[in-house]
Protein backbone atom coordinates (compact mmCIF):
# COMPACT_ATOMS: atom_id res chain seq x y z
CA UNK A 1 0.00 0.00 0.00
CA UNK A 2 2.65 2.05 0.18
CA UNK A 3 4.51 2.37 -2.74
CA UNK A 4 1.58 3.86 -5.77
CA UNK A 5 -0.24 7.11 -4.66
CA UNK A 6 -0.76 9.12 -7.25
CA UNK A 7 -2.21 12.85 -5.61
CA UNK A 8 -3.26 15.02 -9.04
CA UNK A 9 -1.93 17.43 -6.94
CA UNK A 10 1.56 15.66 -6.47
CA UNK A 11 1.15 14.41 -10.85
CA UNK A 12 1.14 18.16 -11.43
CA UNK A 13 2.77 20.39 -9.26
CA UNK A 14 5.46 18.28 -8.18
CA UNK A 15 7.04 16.66 -4.68
CA UNK A 16 5.77 18.31 -2.15
CA UNK A 17 7.27 19.22 1.12
CA UNK A 18 7.74 16.42 3.21
CA UNK A 19 9.36 18.59 6.64
CA UNK A 20 7.68 19.13 9.66
CA UNK A 21 7.59 22.67 9.82
CA UNK A 22 5.54 25.57 10.26
CA UNK A 23 3.70 26.74 13.78
CA UNK A 24 0.60 27.17 15.54
CA UNK A 25 -0.82 29.48 18.25
CA UNK A 26 -3.48 28.22 20.19
CA UNK A 27 -5.31 28.92 23.43
CA UNK A 28 -5.97 26.84 26.39
CA UNK A 29 -8.73 27.57 28.90
CA UNK A 30 -7.57 24.23 31.06
CA UNK A 31 -4.05 26.21 32.04
CA UNK A 32 -5.75 27.61 35.06
CA UNK A 33 -6.77 23.96 36.05
CA UNK A 34 -10.46 24.77 35.62
CA UNK A 35 -13.13 22.62 33.81
CA UNK A 36 -12.91 22.49 29.76
CA UNK A 37 -15.84 21.24 27.38
CA UNK A 38 -14.49 20.28 24.12
CA UNK A 39 -16.99 19.91 21.05
CA UNK A 40 -16.48 17.17 18.83
CA UNK A 41 -18.43 16.94 15.54
CA UNK A 42 -18.72 13.50 13.19
CA UNK A 43 -19.62 14.27 9.83
CA UNK A 44 -20.25 10.65 8.92
CA UNK A 45 -23.62 10.57 9.83
CA UNK A 46 -23.24 6.65 10.45
CA UNK A 47 -24.64 5.59 13.85
CA UNK A 48 -22.13 2.80 14.03
CA UNK A 49 -19.22 4.80 14.11
CA UNK A 50 -21.14 7.12 16.50
CA UNK A 51 -21.20 4.60 19.18
CA UNK A 52 -17.55 3.80 18.82
CA UNK A 53 -16.75 7.75 19.50
CA UNK A 54 -19.37 7.72 22.30
CA UNK A 55 -17.26 4.67 23.76
CA UNK A 56 -13.77 6.04 23.17
CA UNK A 57 -15.17 9.45 24.83
CA UNK A 58 -16.49 7.99 27.41
CA UNK A 59 -12.83 6.09 28.18
CA UNK A 60 -11.19 9.27 27.53
CA UNK A 61 -13.39 11.72 29.96
CA UNK A 62 -12.88 8.93 32.67
CA UNK A 63 -8.88 9.40 32.22
CA UNK A 64 -8.73 13.18 31.65
CA UNK A 65 -10.57 15.01 34.51
CA UNK A 66 -12.38 17.74 34.08
CA UNK A 67 -12.63 17.06 30.45
CA UNK A 68 -16.27 17.42 29.11
CA UNK A 69 -16.61 16.31 25.52
CA UNK A 70 -19.72 17.26 23.91
CA UNK A 71 -20.46 14.84 20.82
CA UNK A 72 -22.72 15.43 18.04
CA UNK A 73 -22.92 13.37 14.83
CA UNK A 74 -24.29 15.34 11.30
CA UNK A 75 -25.99 13.91 8.18
CA UNK A 76 -22.94 13.15 6.04
CA UNK A 77 -25.06 14.96 3.20
CA UNK A 78 -25.59 18.18 4.97
CA UNK A 79 -22.15 18.16 7.50
CA UNK A 80 -19.90 20.51 5.31
CA UNK A 81 -22.85 23.28 4.92
CA UNK A 82 -23.76 22.77 8.88
CA UNK A 83 -19.90 23.31 9.96
CA UNK A 84 -19.63 25.99 7.58
CA UNK A 85 -22.63 27.81 8.94
CA UNK A 86 -21.05 27.24 12.19
CA UNK A 87 -18.17 28.96 11.32
CA UNK A 88 -19.75 31.78 10.24
CA UNK A 89 -21.59 32.71 13.32
CA UNK A 90 -18.44 31.72 15.30
CA UNK A 91 -19.88 28.21 16.99
CA UNK A 92 -18.20 25.78 15.50
CA UNK A 93 -16.86 22.90 16.90
CA UNK A 94 -13.18 22.52 18.84
CA UNK A 95 -12.41 19.46 16.44
CA UNK A 96 -14.18 17.31 13.97
CA UNK A 97 -13.69 14.55 11.80
CA UNK A 98 -13.40 15.91 8.28
CA UNK A 99 -14.68 14.14 4.56
CA UNK A 100 -11.64 13.95 2.22
CA UNK A 101 -13.06 16.92 0.63
CA UNK A 102 -13.40 19.22 2.99
CA UNK A 103 -10.03 19.94 3.66
CA UNK A 104 -9.00 21.87 1.15
CA UNK A 105 -11.80 24.31 1.44
CA UNK A 106 -11.49 24.55 4.75
CA UNK A 107 -7.67 25.21 4.53
CA UNK A 108 -8.66 27.53 1.74
CA UNK A 109 -10.39 29.79 4.56
CA UNK A 110 -7.88 29.42 6.50
CA UNK A 111 -10.33 27.60 9.57
CA UNK A 112 -7.99 24.71 10.59
CA UNK A 113 -5.46 25.02 13.40
CA UNK A 114 -1.67 24.01 11.58
CA UNK A 115 -0.38 20.82 13.21
CA UNK A 116 3.06 20.37 11.96
CA UNK A 117 4.61 22.16 15.42
CA UNK A 118 2.00 19.41 17.36
CA UNK A 119 2.59 15.94 15.56
CA UNK A 120 7.16 16.85 15.95
CA UNK A 121 7.66 15.35 19.05
CA UNK A 122 4.64 13.89 19.46
CA UNK A 123 3.92 10.20 20.14
CA UNK A 124 2.24 10.00 16.58
CA UNK A 125 5.27 11.57 14.97
CA UNK A 126 6.02 8.42 12.55
CA UNK A 127 3.40 6.56 13.62
CA UNK A 128 0.71 7.76 10.99
CA UNK A 129 0.98 6.32 7.83
CA UNK A 130 3.16 9.19 6.39
CA UNK A 131 1.88 8.15 2.59
CA UNK A 132 -1.77 9.25 3.97
CA UNK A 133 -0.48 12.53 5.65
CA UNK A 134 0.96 13.43 1.96
CA UNK A 135 -2.42 13.21 0.61
CA UNK A 136 -3.24 15.54 3.84
CA UNK A 137 -0.32 17.84 2.50
CA UNK A 138 -1.37 18.11 -1.31
CA UNK A 139 -4.94 18.96 -0.05
CA UNK A 140 -3.34 22.26 1.59
CA UNK A 141 -1.51 24.74 -0.73
CA UNK A 142 1.05 25.40 1.39
CA UNK A 143 2.24 22.01 1.79
CA UNK A 144 1.06 22.55 5.53
CA UNK A 145 -0.19 19.83 7.83
CA UNK A 146 -4.12 20.50 9.14
CA UNK A 147 -5.75 17.61 9.81
CA UNK A 148 -4.60 14.08 10.18
CA UNK A 149 -5.64 10.55 8.54
CA UNK A 150 -7.65 8.15 11.20
CA UNK A 151 -8.77 5.58 8.36
CA UNK A 152 -8.20 4.30 4.55
CA UNK A 153 -10.66 2.70 2.52
CA UNK A 154 -11.02 1.65 -0.88
CA UNK A 155 -14.19 0.97 -3.45
CA UNK A 156 -15.03 -2.77 -3.40
CA UNK A 157 -17.71 -4.64 -4.28
CA UNK A 158 -20.00 -6.83 -1.24
CA UNK A 159 -21.50 -9.86 -2.49
CA UNK A 160 -24.55 -12.47 -1.27
CA UNK A 161 -21.91 -15.94 -1.33
CA UNK A 162 -24.79 -17.58 -1.01
CA UNK A 163 -26.40 -16.22 -3.76
CA UNK A 164 -23.62 -15.69 -6.36
CA UNK A 165 -22.69 -19.44 -5.64
CA UNK A 166 -26.22 -20.67 -6.36
CA UNK A 167 -25.98 -18.69 -9.52
CA UNK A 168 -22.87 -20.41 -10.54
CA UNK A 169 -20.28 -18.66 -9.06
CA UNK A 170 -18.97 -20.76 -6.78
CA UNK A 171 -15.59 -18.12 -6.11
CA UNK A 172 -17.71 -15.20 -6.44
CA UNK A 173 -16.73 -12.10 -8.86
CA UNK A 174 -13.31 -12.65 -10.57
CA UNK A 175 -13.94 -10.20 -13.56
CA UNK A 176 -15.68 -7.99 -15.15
CA UNK A 177 -17.37 -10.51 -17.18
CA UNK A 178 -18.61 -11.90 -14.12
CA UNK A 179 -19.83 -9.19 -12.71
CA UNK A 180 -22.16 -8.14 -15.56
CA UNK A 181 -23.54 -11.45 -16.87
CA UNK A 182 -23.84 -12.28 -12.85
CA UNK A 183 -25.69 -9.41 -11.85
CA UNK A 184 -28.59 -9.19 -14.49
CA UNK A 185 -28.72 -13.44 -14.31
CA UNK A 186 -29.43 -12.96 -10.23
CA UNK A 187 -32.39 -10.24 -11.42
CA UNK A 188 -35.63 -11.81 -10.11
CA UNK A 189 -38.31 -8.46 -9.79
CA UNK A 190 -41.30 -10.89 -9.47
CA UNK A 191 -39.11 -12.47 -6.35
CA UNK A 192 -38.35 -9.27 -5.60
CA UNK A 193 -34.45 -10.02 -5.68
CA UNK A 194 -32.20 -7.79 -8.18
CA UNK A 195 -28.65 -8.42 -9.26
CA UNK A 196 -27.50 -4.99 -8.07
CA UNK A 197 -28.01 -2.33 -5.92
CA UNK A 198 -26.72 0.77 -7.51
CA UNK A 199 -26.13 4.55 -5.92
CA UNK A 200 -27.78 6.87 -8.43
CA UNK A 201 -28.76 9.45 -5.98
CA UNK A 202 -26.45 10.79 -3.04
CA UNK A 203 -22.33 10.18 -3.50
CA UNK A 204 -23.08 7.89 -6.73
CA UNK A 205 -21.24 9.79 -8.95
CA UNK A 206 -18.15 8.89 -7.70
CA UNK A 207 -18.89 5.37 -7.64
CA UNK A 208 -19.54 5.71 -10.81
CA UNK A 209 -15.95 6.77 -11.37
CA UNK A 210 -14.06 4.14 -8.91
CA UNK A 211 -15.68 1.70 -11.37
CA UNK A 212 -15.32 3.28 -14.66
CA UNK A 213 -11.08 3.19 -13.63
CA UNK A 214 -10.70 0.02 -12.90
CA UNK A 215 -12.47 -1.08 -15.88
CA UNK A 216 -11.06 0.73 -18.09
CA UNK A 217 -7.66 0.92 -16.72
CA UNK A 218 -6.79 4.56 -17.46
CA UNK A 219 -3.86 5.04 -14.59
CA UNK A 220 -4.41 8.69 -14.54
CA UNK A 221 -6.75 11.34 -13.32
CA UNK A 222 -5.45 14.40 -15.01
CA UNK A 223 -2.40 14.40 -18.01
CA UNK A 224 0.63 16.79 -17.18
CA UNK A 225 -1.32 19.38 -18.71
CA UNK A 226 -3.93 19.46 -16.26
CA UNK A 227 -6.25 18.15 -18.54
CA UNK A 228 -8.95 15.28 -17.06
CA UNK A 229 -9.06 11.85 -18.29
CA UNK A 230 -12.82 11.60 -17.17
CA UNK A 231 -13.94 11.79 -21.05
CA UNK A 232 -11.13 9.19 -22.36
CA UNK A 233 -12.54 6.70 -24.28
CA UNK A 234 -11.64 3.49 -22.52
CA UNK A 235 -13.24 5.40 -19.87
CA UNK A 236 -16.82 6.39 -22.10
CA UNK A 237 -17.05 2.53 -22.88
CA UNK A 238 -16.95 1.48 -19.20
CA UNK A 239 -19.03 4.08 -18.11
CA UNK A 240 -21.39 3.18 -20.45
CA UNK A 241 -21.49 -0.23 -19.24
CA UNK A 242 -22.37 0.17 -15.97
CA UNK A 243 -25.00 3.06 -16.52
CA UNK A 244 -27.02 0.57 -18.72
CA UNK A 245 -27.08 -2.10 -15.67
CA UNK A 246 -29.98 0.44 -14.50
CA UNK A 247 -33.23 -1.17 -14.32
CA UNK A 248 -31.74 -4.27 -15.96
CA UNK A 249 -30.16 -5.86 -13.14
CA UNK A 250 -31.45 -2.85 -10.09
CA UNK A 251 -34.97 -1.54 -9.64
CA UNK A 252 -35.98 1.82 -10.68
CA UNK A 253 -36.24 3.26 -7.39
CA UNK A 254 -32.15 3.02 -7.70
CA UNK A 255 -32.48 6.14 -9.47
CA UNK A 256 -32.48 7.70 -6.08
CA UNK A 257 -30.39 5.58 -3.74
CA UNK A 258 -28.09 7.38 -1.17
CA UNK A 259 -26.25 5.13 1.25
CA UNK A 260 -28.48 4.18 3.27
CA UNK A 261 -30.93 2.99 0.89
CA UNK A 262 -28.21 1.66 -1.14
CA UNK A 263 -27.22 -0.82 1.77
CA UNK A 264 -30.74 -1.81 3.15
CA UNK A 265 -31.25 -2.98 -0.11
CA UNK A 266 -27.92 -5.86 0.34
CA UNK A 267 -29.01 -5.95 3.89
CA UNK A 268 -32.86 -7.03 3.34
CA UNK A 269 -31.66 -9.26 0.87
CA UNK A 270 -33.46 -6.97 -2.13
CA UNK A 271 -30.00 -6.83 -3.70
CA UNK A 272 -27.39 -9.54 -4.45
CA UNK A 273 -24.51 -7.18 -5.41
CA UNK A 274 -23.66 -3.54 -3.66
CA UNK A 275 -20.90 -1.63 -4.35
CA UNK A 276 -19.49 0.55 -1.73
CA UNK A 277 -16.35 0.48 0.41
CA UNK A 278 -14.94 -1.10 3.43
CA UNK A 279 -16.71 1.03 5.78
CA UNK A 280 -20.30 -0.40 5.09
CA UNK A 281 -19.13 -3.73 7.08
CA UNK A 282 -20.42 -3.34 10.54
CA UNK A 283 -24.32 -2.88 8.79
CA UNK A 284 -23.95 -6.01 6.86
CA UNK A 285 -22.34 -8.20 9.41
CA UNK A 286 -25.18 -7.19 11.84
CA UNK A 287 -27.78 -7.95 8.79
CA UNK A 288 -26.26 -11.27 7.67
CA UNK A 289 -23.53 -12.37 9.07
CA UNK A 290 -21.69 -14.61 7.14
CA UNK A 291 -23.53 -14.68 3.98
CA UNK A 292 -21.54 -12.53 2.16
CA UNK A 293 -18.00 -11.33 1.48
CA UNK A 294 -15.93 -9.01 -0.51
CA UNK A 295 -14.75 -8.44 -4.15
CA UNK A 296 -12.15 -5.94 -5.49
CA UNK A 297 -13.36 -3.99 -8.72
CA UNK A 298 -12.15 -6.33 -10.97
CA UNK A 299 -8.60 -5.56 -12.95
CA UNK A 300 -8.53 -4.08 -16.71
CA UNK A 301 -8.15 -5.68 -19.82
CA UNK A 302 -4.95 -4.95 -19.04
CA UNK A 303 -4.44 -6.23 -15.93
CA UNK A 304 -3.84 -3.52 -14.02
CA UNK A 305 -5.64 -2.86 -10.85
CA UNK A 306 -6.31 0.89 -11.11
CA UNK A 307 -7.79 1.63 -7.73
CA UNK A 308 -9.35 5.15 -7.27
CA UNK A 309 -9.11 5.45 -3.24
CA UNK A 310 -11.67 7.14 -1.53
CA UNK A 311 -11.14 10.72 -0.42
CA UNK A 312 -9.15 10.22 3.45
CA UNK A 313 -11.22 11.47 6.26
CA UNK A 314 -9.32 13.09 8.77
CA UNK A 315 -9.42 14.92 12.23
CA UNK A 316 -9.27 18.67 12.31
CA UNK A 317 -8.80 21.87 15.24
CA UNK A 318 -10.76 24.57 14.18
CA UNK A 319 -8.80 27.96 15.10
CA UNK A 320 -11.87 29.58 16.50
CA UNK A 321 -11.64 26.75 19.08
CA UNK A 322 -10.73 27.97 23.12
CA UNK A 323 -9.41 25.29 23.63
CA UNK A 324 -6.77 23.80 20.94
CA UNK A 325 -3.93 22.22 23.41
CA UNK A 326 -6.99 20.15 24.81
CA UNK A 327 -8.23 19.46 21.65
CA UNK A 328 -5.06 18.07 20.44
CA UNK A 329 -4.36 15.61 23.31
CA UNK A 330 -7.89 14.53 22.65
CA UNK A 331 -7.09 13.95 18.84
CA UNK A 332 -3.58 12.23 19.94
CA UNK A 333 -6.16 9.55 22.55
CA UNK A 334 -7.90 9.33 19.13
CA UNK A 335 -4.86 8.59 16.61
CA UNK A 336 -3.11 6.26 19.20
CA UNK A 337 -2.59 2.10 18.53
CA UNK A 338 -5.44 1.66 20.86
CA UNK A 339 -8.43 3.72 19.96
CA UNK A 340 -7.25 3.71 15.87
CA UNK A 341 -7.50 0.20 16.29
CA UNK A 342 -11.21 0.14 18.14
CA UNK A 343 -12.94 2.52 15.32
CA UNK A 344 -10.84 0.83 12.57
CA UNK A 345 -11.86 -2.66 13.83
CA UNK A 346 -15.70 -1.55 14.37
CA UNK A 347 -16.30 0.15 10.87
CA UNK A 348 -14.17 -2.43 9.12
CA UNK A 349 -11.47 -0.06 7.24
CA UNK A 350 -7.59 0.26 7.77
CA UNK A 351 -5.85 1.58 10.18
CA UNK A 352 -3.98 4.84 9.51
CA UNK A 353 -2.10 4.21 13.09
CA UNK A 354 0.98 2.01 11.42
CA UNK A 355 1.26 -0.07 14.93
CA UNK A 356 -2.57 -0.62 15.14
CA UNK A 357 -2.00 -2.80 11.40
CA UNK A 358 -0.31 -5.18 13.55
CA UNK A 359 -3.60 -6.19 15.36
CA UNK A 360 -4.71 -9.76 14.92
CA UNK A 361 -8.08 -8.28 13.74
CA UNK A 362 -6.98 -7.64 10.64
CA UNK A 363 -5.49 -10.83 9.18
CA UNK A 364 -8.96 -12.31 10.44
CA UNK A 365 -11.20 -9.61 8.96
CA UNK A 366 -11.83 -11.07 5.29
CA UNK A 367 -12.62 -7.63 3.89
CA UNK A 368 -9.58 -5.52 5.69
CA UNK A 369 -7.18 -8.33 4.72
CA UNK A 370 -8.12 -8.85 0.89
CA UNK A 371 -8.17 -4.99 0.73
CA UNK A 372 -4.86 -4.75 1.73
CA UNK A 373 -3.53 -7.03 -0.16
CA UNK A 374 -5.03 -5.88 -3.23
CA UNK A 375 -3.74 -2.38 -2.85
CA UNK A 376 -0.67 -3.75 -2.40
CA UNK A 377 0.01 -5.97 -5.30
CA UNK A 378 2.32 -5.56 -8.11
CA UNK A 379 0.04 -4.71 -10.43
CA UNK A 380 -2.20 -1.53 -8.19
CA UNK A 381 -2.19 2.08 -9.26
CA UNK A 382 -3.65 3.86 -6.53
CA UNK A 383 -5.03 7.04 -7.25
CA UNK A 384 -6.33 9.77 -4.49
CA UNK A 385 -9.18 11.67 -6.03
CA UNK A 386 -8.47 16.04 -6.90
CA UNK A 387 -9.35 16.72 -3.29
CA UNK A 388 -6.97 19.42 -3.49
CA UNK A 389 -9.41 21.62 -5.62
CA UNK A 390 -11.65 23.59 -3.62
CA UNK A 391 -14.33 23.35 -5.56
CA UNK A 392 -14.22 19.28 -6.12
CA UNK A 393 -16.74 18.82 -3.57
CA UNK A 394 -19.33 20.88 -5.71
CA UNK A 395 -18.66 19.32 -8.76
CA UNK A 396 -19.03 16.27 -7.71
CA UNK A 397 -22.71 16.47 -6.22
CA UNK A 398 -24.20 19.76 -6.56
CA UNK A 399 -23.19 20.20 -10.71
CA UNK A 400 -22.76 16.52 -11.31
CA UNK A 401 -25.45 14.34 -9.19
CA UNK A 402 -28.50 15.34 -11.29
CA UNK A 403 -26.81 14.85 -14.37
CA UNK A 404 -26.08 11.26 -13.42
CA UNK A 405 -29.89 10.84 -12.90
CA UNK A 406 -30.25 12.33 -16.36
CA UNK A 407 -28.14 9.71 -17.85
CA UNK A 408 -29.46 6.44 -15.93
CA UNK A 409 -33.28 8.20 -17.36
CA UNK A 410 -32.02 8.12 -21.51
CA UNK A 411 -32.17 12.16 -21.15
CA UNK A 412 -28.25 12.58 -21.43
CA UNK A 413 -25.83 10.60 -23.55
CA UNK A 414 -22.83 8.93 -20.93
CA UNK A 415 -20.12 10.75 -22.98
CA UNK A 416 -21.72 14.20 -23.14
CA UNK A 417 -22.14 13.26 -18.91
CA UNK A 418 -17.88 12.58 -18.51
CA UNK A 419 -17.38 15.41 -21.06
CA UNK A 420 -18.97 18.19 -19.17
CA UNK A 421 -17.74 16.49 -16.08
CA UNK A 422 -14.14 16.66 -17.85
CA UNK A 423 -14.47 20.51 -18.63
CA UNK A 424 -15.37 21.41 -14.52
CA UNK A 425 -12.45 19.36 -13.57
CA UNK A 426 -9.75 20.67 -15.98
CA UNK A 427 -11.21 23.78 -15.44
CA UNK A 428 -10.35 23.60 -11.47
CA UNK A 429 -7.24 21.75 -11.49
CA UNK A 430 -5.96 24.38 -14.50
CA UNK A 431 -6.72 27.49 -12.01
CA UNK A 432 -5.40 25.26 -8.67
CA UNK A 433 -2.24 25.03 -11.04
CA UNK A 434 -2.07 28.50 -12.16
CA UNK A 435 -2.33 29.87 -8.32
CA UNK A 436 -0.25 27.73 -6.94
CA UNK A 437 2.80 28.42 -9.65
CA UNK A 438 2.76 32.23 -8.38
Amino acid sequence: MRKKFLTAAVAAVGALALGLTGCSTSGNASEGGGEVKLTFWDHSGNPTRAKVYEKLIDQYEKENKGVTIEFLTLPSDSAFDKIQTSLASGSGPDIASLSGTFLAPLTAQEALVKLDDKVKGSELDGKIDPELVEVMRADARDGGLYALPYTFTNGILWYRTDLWKNAGYPDGITSWDDFYTGTVKLTDPAAGQQGFAMRGGAGGVFQFLQAMYAESGVDTLFDDKGVSTVDDPKNVEAFTKYTELYKKATSEADLGFGYPEMVAAFDSGAAATVQHNLGSFAEHEAAIPGKFAAAPLPESASGERVIVADPIPSFGIFKNSKNQEEAWKFMEFLLGTEANGELNKVIGQIPSNLDARGEAWLKDSQSVSSATEWVSGDNAVILTPPTHLPDYGTIMRTDMEPQLQRVLLGEMKPKEFLTTLADKLTTAQQKYLEETSK
